[in-house]
């Protein structure tokens, strides 16, 4: 995490990217503090041990479409088109 001409950058490599405030884009304290000038970064650092942390987790199902794609039971139409020689 970087700040930079007014604002606070979040890289890669910081907790921040898994967090569910950054990823849900609600309001971070830690971020809020930088951003407004209450806390001054005097370099870069890494946040690794964030008090406001709580993790983001995804939540994904496969789910089976047992009738298939609408239209599966029927053979491709083809568009030829043919050429007058």
């Amino acid at each position: 995490m970087y700040y930079f001409e007014g604002s606070v950058y979040v890289e890669d490599e910081d907790q921040c990217q898994t967090c569910t405030n950054f990823a849900k884009g609600i309001a971070c304290p830690l971020l809020q503090a930088l951003g407004m000038g209450v806390v001054v970064m005097q370099d870069n650092m890494y946040v690794t041990n964030c008090g406001f942390y709580v993790e983001f987790k995804r939540h994904l199902r496969i789910i089976k479409d047992t009738n298939g794609p609408e239209g599966s039971d029927q053979t491709p139409k083809t568009n030829k088109r043919h050429m007058k020689q």
